[in-house]
Parts: structure tokens; sequence; C-alpha cells
């Protein structure tokens, strides 16, 4: 049976209740005040709410007259505020904005697997009206639970991506290492490889009907013909293209250099000049701007690939792989002859092997210290790549050891400092006053 309780408490503990004014004077009335959070303010009920919540999820939770219960009381109390000053902080932010899209795709996502859980759609509306509850408040519930949590999501990437790194020290390592020892399940067998993939180049020819398209379809828009057709018609950007070159609100670091430095010397309704990447010629048109994000379209025009061009990068490729054999760095060769888009050095577990491009198959039976290429694939896009490999190391299933996770150790505690420290920042910059 769904609680009334448990499904409102995401709605009810991510609105924040204004600290002033007769709304306050009612709470005292009718619920004890616990904290007071910068203009809001968090009453006994929510926090003995997010308790029943966690009981409801499986967490043991002491009784209250258990002393235990008002040591678990005082740290979710703890984490609520801090859960207010990230969104107060977060409200602030102008740039960051919600997806709403990918925000209704959650929140169906997530009703239809409630759905299945209850034996279909009627049923679970069944369940939710004993709790006087509708389908379309519950997901006005679920819509509100969702977008907070992508809220604190963006703020926290946002604010990590421009702080110092924090310092984590070995004895911290070993110690988290430790202590989650005794939880990790066993390692699956896993492969590491180095490559380089390699981008095949249109010829010069090509490369001159591309851009001879594009200052045709530049001289259309330039003429006041509709951008957004323009793209749907011409573009072979197939992520796009069939959205009218829409791209959305992006920042700098999500496009390639050239793109970006183009798209951000441009206001509202300005057109770029025509912009060479690896991608090929686009037209960009920026529809609104703010600091740091545009909000853009493109039309994108990539020179054809012919058989020759092919064959040259596969030839390129066995060079390559010649010349890693011959002592040469892998990470190099990467850097100065592949895509900039492909990772030159990767682990993968076995199973997760099919994730990759058909090609890479060859990776289940290629023994360690092994080359093989040239490899081809295709991209989704259409794009075709030509690749070899080195497999660096095949490690059998076992325990995983600390050289194992001393990486994704390392940046755990590094996020929990730095996200320590923006919360005491915080709450150096906040009043709360804490009445319990």
């Amino acid at each position: 049976m769904i609680k009334r309780t448990a499904l409102l408490l995401a709605a009810c503990a991510l609105i924040p209740v204004c600290a002033s004014g007769q709304q306050q004077n009612d709470l005292d009335v009718v619920d004890r005040l616990v904290a007071i959070v910068g203009d809001s303010v968090v009453v006994l009920t929510q926090v003995q709410e997010e308790i029943q919540r966690m009981s409801l999820g499986g967490a043991p939770v002491p009784e209250p007259t258990d002393p235990a219960y008002r040591e678990l009381f005082d740290t979710v109390l703890e984490q609520y505020v801090d859960r207010l000053l990230i969104l107060q902080a977060a409200a602030k932010d102008s740039l960051l904005t919600v997806d709403e899209a990918a925000i209704e795709e959650t929140v169906t996502a997530r009703i239809q697997q409630l759905s299945s859980e209850f034996g279909g759609q009627q049923k679970l509306q069944q369940a939710l009206a004993s709790e006087a509850l509708t389908l379309s408040e519950y997901r006005e519930i679920l819509r509100t639970e969702a977008r907070t949590e992508r809220v604190q999501q963006m703020f926290f990437q946002s604010r990590i991506a421009n702080s110092a790194p924090a310092e984590v020290t070995e004895d911290e390592l070993q110690e988290r290492f430790q202590e989650a020892r005794s939880e990790l399940e066993q390692r699956p067998k896993l492969l590491t490889f180095r490559q380089v993939v390699v981008v095949p180049e249109s010829s010069d020819d090509a490369m001159a009907r591309a851009r001879t398209e594009a200052e045709g379809i530049m001289e259309r828009v330039t003429a006041g013909e509709d951008f957004a057709e323009l793209a749907r018609l011409y573009s072979d950007d197939p992520g796009t293209a069939a959205l009218g070159g829409d791209l959305g609100w992006f920042r700098r670091g999500r496009m390639v250099k050239e793109f970006e430095d183009a798209a951000f010397s441009l206001i509202d309704d300005q057109v770029s000049e025509i912009v060479e990447t690896d991608f090929g010629y686009h037209i960009i048109k920026v529809e609104r701007y703010r600091a740091g994000e545009r909000q853009a379209r493109h039309i994108l025009i990539v020179p054809e690939k012919s058989p020759e061009d092919i064959q040259r990068a596969r030839e390129l490729v066995i060079d390559l792989m010649a010349r890693a054999q011959a002592g040469e760095q892998i990470a190099d060769l990467a850097e100065e002859y592949g895509d900039p888009a492909a990772p030159d050095s990767m682990t993968f577990a076995f199973e997760q092997l099919n994730e990759l491009p058909p090609a890479y198959a060859i990776l289940r039976t290629t023994p360690a210290n092994d080359y093989r290429g040239p490899m081809e694939y295709q991209l989704p896009t259409g794009e075709q790549r030509v690749a070899f490999i080195h497999v660096v190391e095949v490690r059998e299933a076992g325990a995983y050891t600390f050289d194992d996770l001393r990486g994704q150790l390392a940046g755990q505690l590094q996020q929990e400092k730095q996200i320590e420290q923006m919360l005491e920042t915080l709450r150096s910059n906040t009043y709360i006053d804490i009445r319990m």
C-alpha cells in the first residue's frame, strides 16, 4: 500500500516555507519550528516524514524512545538544511535551467514502472485513490522531485567545475577502501586496451564541393529564407536536421573550439560566417544569448568521403600501428593523428564489450600485448572510422584490490570534500537557526 505521507514527502520536503509573516505564525500553532534557513523554515513533521520515508524504503530506523532516534533526527535535519541551502543558491543562478522535456521523460518512466509493479495503471490509480491522490496529483509530486534533484545536480556540477581540487591523502584512501571492502562484489573479467582512431579525410575536391554548397545556403540565409527550414532540407547533422538544426542551450566545453568561438561571438538572431571544423562546414544562428550560454541552430555540410579516402586512412593506421610496435607512445600518436573524440585508453568488463561497435569484438580473442588493426566501423551518425588497438592487460575475475579502486575512491573523496567546502561557504553566508 502506498502511504500518503511517503507519496507527498517529495513535494513537501522540497517546497520551502516562508520564514516570515502570518504563515510562520500559523505553523507555530500547528507544528513545531525546528530550523530557519535563510528565508525558509523547517518544521518537525517535515523531518519526521523524511525519517518515515527512510523506514518505508527499508532503512533501519530506531524507535522514537531510543536515544539513537535523536541522533538520526539530527542527521536528517542537517541534510534537510543542506538541501535548502543548495536550492536557495541554485535559485539565484540564472544559468541553471532545467530541461522540462527530460523531466517529463523521467516522470513518465516512473509512472510506467509503478503501473507495471501494481499490475496496470488502473490498479495504480486505485492505490492512489485510497490515499486521496489522483494520478495527476502524483505526477506533479514526481515532477517536483525530479526537477529539484536535477537542479541540485546541475548546481554541484557547475560549482565543482570551477572549484579548486581538494587534497586527498593516502590514509584517507586506505580508510575508505577498508570501509567499502566488505560490501564489494567480485570484480568481473577486465580488459584494458589502447587505441588510435583515425578519421578519414575528404579529398580537396570533396572539400571544395561542400564549401560551395555551404556558400549557396549562406546566400539563401542572408536573403531571408527561414533558417530552420533550410536546416531541415540540407543539414547533414542527423541529430539536429529534423529539428531545424536546433542545438538547444549550451555552454563552452560542449562543442569543438572553432564552433564555440564563432557561436560565442554572436548575440540574438545573428548568423556566423561559414565555420570549418573536423565535421565539415557549419552555418550557425544564435537565437538567444546570455552570459556564458547560447541557444543556437546550425546547418552542417559534410564533405563526401570516397573509397580512396577510406583507403588512405587504412594505410595511415597500418603505419601508426607499426610505429607503436616499434616503441612510440600510443597516446602521442593518438594526439597527433587520432580522432580527439575517441579516448586513447579504455578498460571494459568482458560482458560490456558488446557496447562497443561490432569491430571491437576482436578484443574477446586478443591476448595481452597483442595489436590488431586496421579495424573499421561506423558511428551512429554514419561517419566512418579506422583504428588499431593494443591490448595492454587481461585480468581474470576476482576480488577488487586497492589499486583497482584507487582512482574511483580518489574521485569520490575529492568530490565529497569539494561539496562540503561549498556547503561551508553557503552556511557562512546564510542565516541558519537550529531550534532543536
